[in-house]
């Protein structure tokens, strides 16, 4: 697998669950809002601090900052994910991946920011903050 670049969005996410269907997710600024549906519950990606200020007592963890996988990405490529995720596993940084038609999106506690972007430029991929440009 070549290096690659990740992109690092300045947001804070939350991860939520509900055991019954909710309200549509409401639009957010985030680089990132998603909705995962299962027989049993439904989890939502949401911005951080909108959940908290509007869901009191709701079971969520984050918040979280986004690693973007610059893409789009061929169907055809392998190991992409494990070349990201291996190198933060060694790091001991835990995270929630989400994939999208073109690309790959790794949230990582927000705490544990600073210390993934190290552990992913000494595995050898680029990383871009979104605000600042390269780092």
């Amino acid at each position: 697998m070549t290096n690659l670049t990740l992109r690092v969005h300045g947001q804070r996410l939350a991860v939520t669950t509900t055991r019954s269907s909710p309200e549509p997710a409401p639009a957010f600024p985030a680089p990132l809002t998603a909705e995962l549906n299962t027989a049993d519950s439904t989890t939502l990606v949401l911005d951080y601090e909108q959940l908290t200020r509007d869901s009191e007592g709701a079971n969520h963890q984050g918040p979280f900052r986004v690693l973007e996988v610059v893409g789009p990405l061929d169907f055809e490529l392998t190991g992409v994910l494990a070349s990201v995720l291996n190198p933060l596993a060694e790091a001991e940084i835990s995270v929630f991946t989400l994939a999208t038609f073109e690309t790959d999106w790794i949230l990582v506690p927000a705490e544990s920011l600073a210390a993934a972007v190290h552990a992913l430029r000494a595995a050898g991929h680029t990383v871009v903050d979104h605000a600042e440009g390269e780092h």
